[in-house]
Formats: structure tokens, C-alpha cells, sequence
């Protein structure tokens, strides 16, 4: 039997015990709990860049880092426009973010995803051929300056196009509205994406390209601010070894990606398997590129934007902190 001062004392201590679970509640947790809060500008519509960070995401990779990353979906122009105002610590798209930095904005391209473009030119279904785009039909391309738009300006020409004259260019954006232009008829070609591409062969849509084939191209990865850079170089680490923890987990674990890729794109498992091995065919190796590719993207993106200056690869890349964390990676296995 409890006494009154025994009870008392157990009152007491579970009065204790309470208040401790709602100080914890209440979020008056150790700071060493405390997740930094990440905002990430990805590409709307379904892509594989947009998924790795997804992946990444799940897989718990980011919270091994003390982050809490929020993907949000914005179009190209706005996310970087949002990067540099600071509503995001990090934009996905690498086309508009060095077209910025050539512009005099302070960003820097610190991971690199792909070096070949994983995108498709579908024309109507009664177009056969892309000579047959020729006489002012309308294709349509992400917004001006940005990566699709630029590879279509430098590819067509390689098929004796000339984008000025024989094509009028449209921009539409996000991705999915691309294809829904061509299945509507507001234009007679539009680039897609893969998930796209598998809608529109399915619709009898004519493909009349591959951008892979001809190109070697950076769309996708980690932009960010010199800001950020300069005054926040653990956060930029920490989100930078997360991603790079899921960049090499989806390279290797095909069995797994393929299975989290069939509930989103709502696929057959040979369709996601597809997608997955064309993915492998255009990553880079380790999330950098050399530095001639990182010259050659400069110099078209130059070309394009009619920027007439010298711009050396330091001043748009800083692929410094990847490559150390990728040999830190390495050690650790």
C-alpha cells in the first residue's frame, strides 16, 4: 500500500516525467536534434534528376546530414530567380543558373548529374522527317536561354536547320505542357522529356531525334549561392555529401530505383527498367565533369547568350567540395 508520502513522491515524478515529454513536444529539444531546413528548387514534371533528389530524400541521406530538404517544383526562370532572391539555398537546374552567372549573378554550379541530354524531338504524327519541320512549323522548347532551348538551337543547325529561319521556336513550360501542346495541336513538335517520350510513342507521335546523340550537355544538378558558399559551408557540405550518397546509391541498386520508379510514372517494370539504363548512359561518373567540358558548355552558353567577355570555368564551377567528399566517400567504404 502506497503511503501518502510515497504517493506524493510518484505524483510527483510522473508530473516530471510529463512536462519533460512536452518540453520534447514542444520542440525544446537538444540543438544537436534539430534538422537544417533545406529549400530545393527542382524541374516540374517527372525527370530523373528531379527523382535522384526524390530518392535521396526517402532513402534518409539528408536527415544522416542533419537536413530536412523540401523539394519545391517552380519553372526554370522563377527558381532561379527564387535561388538569388533566397527562397532557395539550392536550384536542380544548371542551364538558366549558368546563363545567370554569365550575366554577372553570384551563383556557383557546385555537382554536376549528367553530361548528355536525356531528351527527344516528337513532331506530329503526320511530320516523317525533320526536314519536313521546314516553312515556319512551331516547336516547343523550355523557356528561352535555358538548357532545352539553347541544345535546339545548337542541334538544328547539325540537321541542316536553321532555327531563325526554317522553325519558329516557342517557349512552354513546366515539361508536361510541352507535350500537351503537340497532343493538341498548338504546336507540330515539342522536346520532351523521357516520361513524356513514353506517352508520346504510345500516342503515335513521330520521333524525329535524340539530343544524346549528337550532344554533350550539363542540364541537371546543384546550383547555388557565392553566399551561401561563403558564409554557410558546412550546410553547403552536408547538402552536397547527401546528394552524393544518393547519386552513387541510384547508380548501383537498380533493382530498388526501378521498384520506387514504378508507383510515380506509373509504368510497366520493363518501361521503368528503360528509363533507369538510359539514365546510367548519361550520368557523370562521380558528379563532376573535366574541365573541358566545363570550357565547352561555357562556350556555347556564351555563344548563345551573346556574351562577349571571358568567362574561365572558376568562375561558373566550383566542383571542389564533390571531389573531396567523393575521395572521403571512398576511404570510407
Amino acid at each position: 500500500m502506497l503511503t501518502d508520502s510515497k504517493f506524493a513522491h510518484h505524483r510527483t515524478a510522473a508530473k516530471r516525467f510529463l512536462l519533460m515529454v512536452v518540453f520534447l513536444n514542444l520542440g525544446f529539444a537538444r540543438p544537436s536534434l534539430a534538422l537544417d531546413e533545406v529549400n530545393l528548387h527542382i524541374s516540374a514534371g517527372i525527370s530523373g534528376n528531379a527523382l535522384l533528389y526524390k530518392f535521396t530524400i526517402e532513402k534518409g541521406f539528408y536527415r544522416e546530414e542533419g537536413l530536412d530538404v523540401r523539394p519545391i517544383q517552380a519553372g526554370m526562370l522563377p527558381g532561379i530567380q527564387g535561388l538569388v532572391g533566397g527562397s532557395f539555398h539550392f536550384s536542380q537546374i544548371l542551364g538558366q543558373g549558368a546563363g545567370a552567372i554569365l550575366r554577372g549573378v553570384p551563383l556557383k554550379i557546385v555537382m554536376v548529374f549528367d553530361t548528355r541530354p536525356l531528351n527527344w524531338l516528337f513532331a506530329r504524327k503526320e511530320i516523317r522527317s525533320l526536314q519536313e519541320l521546314k516553312g515556319g512549323k512551331q516547336i516547343a522548347v523550355s523557356s528561352f536561354g535555358a538548357a532545352l532551348d539553347q541544345m535546339t538551337r545548337d542541334l538544328l543547325p547539325k540537321r541542316g536547320i536553321d532555327p531563325q529561319k526554317d522553325v519558329v521556336l516557342r517557349a512552354i513550360e513546366p515539361t508536361p505542357a510541352r507535350l500537351a501542346a503537340l497532343m493538341s495541336g498548338a504546336v507540330d513538335a515539342a522536346v520532351v522529356n523521357q516520361m513524356d517520350r513514353i506517352i508520346a510513342k504510345k500516342n503515335g507521335f513521330t520521333e524525329l531525334l535524340f539530343y544524346g546523340d549528337d550532344l554533350e550537355f550539363v542540364t541537371a544538378g546543384a546550383v547555388t549561392t557565392e553566399k551561401l558558399l561563403a558564409q554557410r559551408p558546412d550546410l553547403v557540405q552536408h547538402f552536397l555529401r547527401g546528394t552524393l550518397k544518393g547519386f552513387h546509391w541510384l547508380k548501383t541498386n537498380e533493382k530498388e530505383v526501378v521498384g520506387r520508379m514504378l508507383p510515380i510514372m506509373k509504368v510497366s517494370e520493363s518501361e521503368a527498367t528503360d528509363v533507369y539504363k538510359a539514365w546510367l548512359r548519361v550520368m557523370s561518373v562521380d558528379g563532376t565533369i573535366p574541365r573541358s567540358l566545363q570550357e565547352k558548355m561555357i562556350t556555347f552558353q556564351r555563344k548563345s547568350l551573346k556574351v562577349e567577355r571571358d568567362v574561365a570555368p572558376e568562375n561558373v564551377y566550383d566542383l571542389s567540395i564533390v571531389r573531396s567528399l567523393n575521395e572521403e566517400l571512398r576511404k570510407n567504404k
